[in-house]
């Protein structure tokens, strides 16, 4: 694979080439629907190979280090991501990249098909990008007018994730289309390519144009909202007071990124285990719970806790919780809920909102959902928890609506200090490790070797693991008499799991992109290492961080020592509206990748914000695969719903899925899961737990749990958004928890313990889940009622005799 350039020597631009031939391809959500979740497996043959290739101008460092598989060390490459060394502040060197590459970019293949499929006729093509590269070297595009007009400075706005030959890409086609729609270039355009094509041109930039985001939330542009910002690390206790705030609202809404967090702060407000703001006095002297995904540490300036360990009913508040998958009603006419991000309501009141961990608003995948919540979220008074990194840009955007914004920063309230590492010596592992990892394979050997080595009990969290046995797995390490001393993880331990970890062990500090290894970024670094010190809580004087190889010791001690970086942009979503009107302006063929293209190729923002992208070729391959059959909508549906499309175990289930909705509009849960591997793993995972007196699986069992618990996850979310084609959502919740637990089971028979291990008593569910329990109702339940209320209705109208005028 070739890389792109940044802004290095024109010596080394001589020698290498800009772009690659690949295509860009990009997974935009929705706004209207909740978030489509970035799938997992194993990388195609392909995507493993490093393809070699010339790049301009990318510093490319091949770092070796070895694999701890079974001791067995291989040298796996790790790339240096490669980045444009671009500063906003330095407009001529963003205008030398713009002139130097333009006429590399308008060679590329894949520019030249992207544009044929956005309706620009073939014999069409050179003519016009011939044109707009005489253009921009004439120095036309990049004068100090043209310089905002066009907004160049968003070559400066990349992020480490970015590839910068996929992001150059971007900004190019985007100045391009702001060109050639331009009513200055008009006449010139005209002349190269025709007035049809032209028109087509601009119906197309004028439908995926949007500079003004913030204006299609009416409800919250009726008001001034005062915004107030906790920002800080990892165990700052920056969260403290705007829980504190939510509790004593007299109504209000959380909004966190996982449905873990959401149901946290459903279960603690309705046990009254938040105190309100303005209760200082007679509060319960118990500190937070041991399980807690919270950052609410009591801090320096107030000494009264946020959260007690054992509820007091004089602050419970009832609250609902919604979410992608699951609703949990405790009563019709609750003033508080407990949210995900994507199911935030933005049409109702709230006198408060919290929105947690703000610095997603960044993110490819899921950041739109944080811009609308900033931008739409119809509250007098919202309060935003999470990086300093986030401030710039949501400054910016406030700066578009008018509202007050007040800043409040937290310091750690333990330091985190750099330890020596473990040298490869797993017995080095002590009680209160974190061991982080990234992948599977390396978790579980990770926790057979550690409890051999040590003979301390390890539990495990990685991302494929649903929410509640990541809870119950957090519920087993935090619990000082459960016998699991030692957790082994992935970065899911970076969101969503405050643990009571002593110190951070990187086990490797790179990780798969999906095409190669590679490092860290900064933030990573931070946000996982920051998890350390929370061990005894208040009692610890610091958190610590080290390495398993003493080689990577050095990349952790500089990432933790530098700044954050700012957010370059808010992130949109593009809605089934801008869909639509997109559509109207593309070739009546155009499928859901070219509709999903356009948006991120296209359309025209300000700098400080850009569409969401990632990678759509198998779920928009195989919806438009029902496109005769599939309206629009529903082919965007089903693109952002959560389906783990690149996972083979699922290829049958999400076909049947797709061609049951097609052909009959109805999906049955028992139909979609009747004779495949998932109902019977399941059967047989039930009866061993019955039989065996000792847990035993093997990993190919927890995947197919896992993946099982997905698609039951997916079908209610659709069901939530279609109930009529999707009619056996109670059905779901009585399986879900059966997966569950038999996820639980399996887990702990995953691998065989030492003889050195300690014995404990194994729980199928984690104790404090269940003693936590809050009466509810779910969306089933509602429904069923309100069927039972309309039948007995019915026969109350029925039995009443004639009614005679």
């Amino acid at each position: 694979m070739s890389f792109a350039l940044n802004a290095l020597t024109s010596a080394s631009k001589s020698q290498l080439s800009l772009f690659s031939n690949r295509s860009a391809l990009w997974l935009l959500s929705n706004p209207l629907v909740a978030r489509r979740f970035k799938s997992s497996g194993k990388p195609s043959k392909r995507a493993r190979t490093l393809h070699n290739g010339n790049s301009i101008g990318v510093h490319r460092t091949q770092k070796h280090r070895p694999s701890t598989f079974a001791y067995k060390w291989s040298r796996n490459a790790v790339i240096e991501r490669p980045e444009l060394h671009l500063s906003l502040d330095d407009h001529i060197g963003i205008v030398r990249y713009f002139e130097e590459n333009v006429e590399h970019w308008s060679k590329q293949k894949v520019l030249h098909s992207r544009l044929e499929s956005f309706g620009i006729p073939t014999e069409s093509i050179h003519p016009l990008l011939q044109l707009f590269v005489s253009e921009v070297l004439s120095g036309n595009l990049s004068n100090n007018d043209s310089y905002d007009k066009y907004t160049l400075d968003r070559f400066a706005r990349s992020t480490p994730e970015d590839l910068p030959q996929t992001y150059a890409d971007i900004v190019y086609t985007g100045i391009f289309y702001a060109w050639a729609a331009d009513p200055a270039s008009q006449d010139a355009v005209e002349r190269t390519i025709g007035p049809a094509t032209l028109l087509s041109i601009q119906r197309l930039f004028h439908a995926a144009r949007l500079e003004h985001p913030a204006d299609d939330f009416l409800e919250a542009r009726r008001t001034r909202r005062k915004i107030i910002m906790h920002v800080g690390p990892t165990n700052s206790g920056k969260t403290h007071h705007a829980l504190r705030a939510l509790a004593a609202a007299p109504t209000g809404v959380y909004a966190g990124p996982l449905r873990l967090l959401a149901h946290e702060i459903w279960e603690r407000l309705n046990l009254g285990q938040i105190v309100p703001a303005g209760v200082e006095q007679d509060v319960m002297p118990a500190s937070l719970p041991i399980d807690s995904a919270l950052d609410v540490d009591v801090t320096a300036a107030d000494t009264t806790p946020a959260v007690l360990s054992q509820g007091n009913t004089k602050f419970a508040r009832a609250c609902n919780m919604i979410t992608g998958e699951e609703h949990k009603i405790v009563d019709p006419e609750a003033a508080l809920e407990s949210a995900t991000v994507e199911m935030l309501s933005m049409t109702k009141k709230y006198d408060l909102a919290v929105i947690d961990e703000i610095q997603m608003i960044a993110d490819v995948g899921r950041g739109y959902a944080w811009t609308s919540a900033v931008l739409g979220i119809n509250a007098k008074e919202v309060h935003l928890c999470g990086e300093e990194t986030a401030v710039p840009i949501v400054q910016a955007l406030l700066a578009e609506t008018h509202d007050e914004l007040e800043v409040r920063r937290y310091k750690r309230l333990t330091p985190l200090q750099i330890d020596k590492s473990l040298d490869k010596d797993l017995s080095k592992v002590q009680k209160g490790d974190c061991v982080v990892a990234f992948s599977r394979s390396s978790i579980f050997w990770l926790k057979n070797s550690i409890e051999k080595a040590t003979g301390m009990k390890c539990a495990v969290v990685y991302g494929k693991l649903p929410p509640e046995i990541r809870s119950g797995q957090a519920d087993l390490f935090n619990d000082p008499n459960s016998g699991y001393d030692v957790i082994v993880g992935s970065d899911a331990i970076g969101m969503g799991l405050n643990l009571k970890i002593r110190r951070i062990v990187f086990e490797a500090v790179s990780k798969f992109d999906g095409e190669v290894l590679r490092p860290l970024s900064i933030s990573q670094t931070k946000q996982i290492a920051g998890r350390a010190g929370r061990y005894g809580m208040l009692q610890e004087q610091c958190g610590l961080a080290t390495t398993f190889l003493p080689e990577d010791l050095p990349f952790v001690e500089q990432a933790l020592a530098k700044p954050f970086a700012p957010l370059p942009a808010a992130i949109l979503g593009p809605s089934y509206n801008s869909c639509r009107d997109i559509a109207r302006a593309l070739p009546p063929s155009a499928s859901l990748r070219t509709i999903y293209d356009a948006h991120v190729y296209v359309a025209k923002t300000k700098p400080h914000y850009r569409y969401s992208s990632s990678n759509i070729d198998k779920a928009a391959d195989t919806v438009d695969e029902y496109s005769d059959q599939l309206s629009l909508e529903d082919r965007i549906t089903f693109l952002l719903a959560p389906v783990p499309w690149r996972e083979p175990d699922c290829v049958e289930v999400l076909y049947k899925l797709l061609k049951n909705y097609a052909e009959d509009l109805s999906v049955g849960v028992t139909d979609l899961f009747q004779g495949t591997q998932f109902l019977e793993t399941l059967l047989i995972v039930e009866k061993k737990m019955s039989t065996l007196p000792l847990p035993k699986s093997d990993t190919k069992t927890l995947s197919i749990l896992e993946l099982f618990h997905k698609l039951l996850g997916l079908y209610a979310w659709l069901a939530f958004r279609n109930p009529v084609a999707y009619y056996e959502p109670e059905l779901v919740e009585e399986w879900k928890p059966r997966v569950e637990r038999a996820l639980h089971w399996a887990l702990q028979g995953v691998t065989r313990h030492s003889k050195g291990t300690r014995k404990t008593v194994e729980s199928p569910l984690p104790v404090a889940a269940v003693a936590r329990k809050v009466e509810f109702r779910t969306a089933g339940d509602l429904r069923k009622q309100r069927k039972a209320e309309a039948l007995s209705n019915k026969k109350t109208w029925a039995n009443s005799g004639p009614v005679h005028a």
